[in-house]
C-alpha cells in the first residue's frame, strides 16, 4: 500500500513540474545577455530627448489640433552641414514601429556591460570628457540622463555614463543608433497597418462624387473583386485595378509641406472591415502652387501630412477620372 502511495506522490510531483515548465516563459536570448539597469512600464515614459552638436531630437506624446487621439511624435532640428541656425525648421514626424521599439527599450533599459565606476578617472579613454550626445528620458516619477561616449573597438555599441560620478555602461548599438540617426530611423513608413484582405468595403469621395464599393476575396486565391454596394453581379475590374494602385502608395518622408490654401484634396477613402468596423482612412492631396506635381497623404497612421512617393501617386491621380 505504501508503495502505491509513493508512486502516486511521484506522479503528482511530475505532473506539477510539467505544469510549471509549460507555463514558465523562458527569458529571451537578449534578456540572458544584457544587464537590466531599470525597468518601467512604457506608459510611464513621458518624453525622450537626444542632443548632439548636429541634432536636437525630442520624442513626446502628441495630439494634433487638440484631438483626443494621442500618439508619439518626433520633433527634430538637424544642423549637420548647416551654417548658423536662423533658417532651421523643426521637422515633425510620427513614430513608426522602430520608434515604438525604442520607447520599449528605454522603458526597460538593458545594457551589454555595467562597468561600475571604471570611467571616473578615465573619461578620455571612453570619449566622455566631451560627450558626443546626451539622452534624457522623462518618466512619470523622474528623469534618467545618459551621456554618450565613443564606440568600443570593433563595434557600433557606445560607452555611456549616467554622470561623471556614476556608472559606466556599454549601450547596444540597436538601442542608441536610432536616436543618433534621428527621424530617418524612427519615422513612420507605412500608410496603413491593416492588410488588403482585412477590407470588406470602402467609401470613396472625389470632388462632389461619392461611391461605396464592396471587396470580395477570391475563393481560388486569385485577386479580389470589387463591386458596387448591393450589386454583387456587377464586378468592376477598373476599380479593382485602381484599389491595387492605391495600396501601392508609399511615404517619401515628412517635413516637406504645402500651405493649407494651396493644398487641393484629390480623394478621400474610408476603409471598413468585418462587422463594418472602421479600419482607417486615406486623404490624398496635391500642391497647386508647385510647377511639378507634389503629392501628400494623411492617414490613421501618418497622423500628420506625409509626402507621397511621386511615381505611385501620379498613377493614382491619373486614374481618378476613370472610377466614376
Amino acid at each position: 500500500m505504501s508503495g502505491a502511495k509513493i508512486h502516486g506522490a511521484l506522479l503528482a510531483t511530475a505532473f506539477l513540474l510539467a505544469i510549471l515548465t509549460w507555463n514558465w516563459e523562458a527569458p529571451s536570448e537578449i534578456e540572458l545577455e544584457r544587464v537590466l539597469v531599470w525597468q518601467k512600464d512604457t506608459s510611464a515614459v513621458i518624453s525622450v530627448s537626444y542632443q548632439s552638436s548636429g541634432l536636437d531630437l525630442a520624442l513626446k506624446r502628441y495630439s494634433e489640433d487638440e484631438a483626443e487621439v494621442v500618439f508619439w511624435a518626433g520633433f527634430e532640428i538637424n544642423r549637420q552641414g548647416r551654417l548658423g541656425t536662423s533658417a532651421l525648421d523643426t521637422l515633425v514626424f510620427p513614430l513608426g514601429q522602430p520608434g515604438a521599439k525604442l520607447i520599449e527599450d528605454l522603458a526597460e533599459f538593458r545594457v551589454l556591460r555595467d562597468l561600475g565606476d571604471l570611467a571616473r578617472d578615465r573619461a578620455v579613454d571612453f570619449g566622455l570628457n566631451a560627450p558626443a550626445g546626451t539622452v534624457s528620458i522623462e518618466f512619470s516619477d523622474g528623469v534618467e540622463r545618459l551621456e554618450i561616449g565613443k564606440t568600443p573597438v570593433g563595434s557600433n555599441d557606445r560607452y555611456a555614463w549616467d554622470s561623471p560620478e556614476g556608472t559606466l555602461y556599454v549601450i547596444p548599438a540597436d538601442v542608441i543608433r536610432p536616436l543618433i540617426l534621428g527621424s530617418e530611423a524612427l519615422r513612420e513608413r507605412q500608410v496603413h497597418y491593416f492588410l488588403p484582405e482585412d477590407i470588406t468595403r470602402v467609401r470613396i469621395e472625389v470632388d462632389d462624387h461619392e461611391r461605396t464599393m464592396v471587396r470580395e476575396s477570391s475563393d481560388i486565391g486569385g485577386p479580389a473583386i470589387w463591386y458596387p454596394s448591393g450589386s454583387p453581379a456587377d464586378s468592376d475590374i477598373t476599380f479593382t485595378n485602381f484599389m491595387e494602385r492605391v495600396a501601392q502608395i508609399s511615404i517619401e518622408g515628412f517635413g516637406k509641406t504645402a500651405p493649407r490654401d494651396s493644398l487641393v484634396e484629390l480623394m478621400r477613402i474610408q476603409y471598413f472591415g468585418l462587422e463594418d468596423k472602421e479600419l482607417g482612412f486615406l486623404r490624398f492631396y496635391t500642391d497647386s502652387d508647385q510647377t511639378s506635381e507634389s503629392y501628400f497623404v494623411l492617414s490613421e497612421r501618418t497622423k500628420v501630412l506625409a509626402e507621397a512617393m511621386a511615381l505611385q501617386a501620379e498613377i493614382v491621380a491619373f486614374d481618378l477620372t476613370n472610377i466614376f
